[in-house]
């Protein structure tokens, strides 16, 4: 535990000063890049034609999982788009030269619209990447699924519509979704505490440096010089740990010291029943970066409320929800949050 901790003091410092970088580098999505957009005409052609209905169209078989935030400098926020498709529905082909290596190219493209009135209006970005795929022939799974993130432009608060697309880099196949995102004004939070969503990470790696450029990431996703790989099934085995990551928001500051004093205990929940409270713990960072383990101790008394055993065990199969309660200690302003997961055998 006394590492981990060290490690978000370290992403704490990190962050702040990359992400700085990071303003300075990105413009917020309402400036157009000069007017200039980036959506091939076939494309935009199918935007055009589904996004008042929010018709998709399945060329190719995706689907969207959901979106992420975590905040950016400013009181801009940073958006994660998150989406899925299996290995055999991306035509991975092998090359005469690299027959050991199957390769899939194809492009992807996001439009986003500012949502007014609950109508999609304004187009305020416009994104095309690149999307090249390589896997090993051998033990090459067709029917495995991954999911893929596109993270890396910043936002203002606001209602939004993302419109995703993928083709083939002839236009022959064009898949195309739409969801709807809503990105929080963190500037305006008063008299409580409240996080980004909470996942739980099954890798998280420094990079060296910041990416300069958009890409797709399998299976993870980027924040400025981290690297994230969230477990987005939110299923785990008892003997493994939930690596939970998050930022608290709208705390204050000690006037004297500069340095916050939260205070974040876990409960967890199975068919409204308490079955495990953790001793609270203090932490002194807004990024939360937190290991847990499913094991808890079980204590029996005797019928004179005299302790007779006490024993650890592992948390039972089933549906769980995880309750996150925060008390700012400077302040005294409180949050709540909630985390469902399931064990399975």
């Amino acid at each position: 535990m006394k590492s981990r901790k060290i490690i978000a003091t370290a992403l704490t410092v990190l962050l702040l000063l990359s992400l700085q970088l990071a303003a300075a580098k990105s413009k917020p999505a309402t400036e157009k890049n000069q007017g200039q957009f980036f959506i091939a005409p076939e494309v935009a052609a199918v935007f055009a034609a589904g996004v008042s209905t929010r018709t998709n169209r399945g060329d190719i078989p995706m689907t969207y999982l959901r979106t992420l935030y975590l905040p950016a400098q400013q009181n801009n926020i940073y958006p994660v788009f998150l989406f899925q498709m299996k290995n055999a529905d991306l035509d991975f082909s092998s090359q005469a030269e690299t027959p050991e290596v199957l390769k899939a190219k194809h492009m992807a493209f996001i439009r986003v619209y500012r949502m007014e009135n609950g109508v999609p209006g304004e187009i305020i970005k416009e994104r095309n990447i690149h999307f090249d795929l390589e896997e090993n022939q051998q033990g090459f799974q067709p029917d495995a699924l991954n999911y893929y993130s596109i993270a890396g432009d910043i936002y203002p608060p606001g209602s939004y519509l993302l419109a995703l697309a993928l083709s083939t880099t002839d236009f022959a196949k064009i898949a195309a979704c739409y969801t709807e995102f809503s990105l929080p004004d963190f500037a305006g939070i008063k008299d409580k505490l409240v996080t980004t969503p909470v996942f739980s990470v099954r890798d998280l790696q420094m990079m060296q440096a910041a990416e300069t450029k958009l890409l797709i990431h399998k299976n993870s996703f980027v924040y400025n010089t981290l690297l994230l790989a969230p477990d987005l099934k939110n299923e785990f085995k008892a003997n493994e740990n939930l690596d939970l990551f998050y930022f608290i928001l709208g705390a204050k500051p000690d006037s004297a010291s500069k340095a916050l004093n939260l205070q974040v205990t876990y409960k967890f929940n199975k068919d409204g029943k308490e079955v495990n409270k953790m001793a609270p713990q203090t932490v002194n960072s807004p990024i939360i970066s937190q290991p847990i383990a499913f094991t808890f101790t079980e204590v029996t008394k005797n019928n004179k409320g005299v302790e007779t055993e006490r024993q650890e065990k592992l948390l039972e199969s089933g549906d769980y929800v995880l309750e996150i309660e925060i008390l700012d200690n400077v302040s005294k302003t409180k949050g709540l949050q909630e985390f469902t997961f399931k064990i399975v055998l």
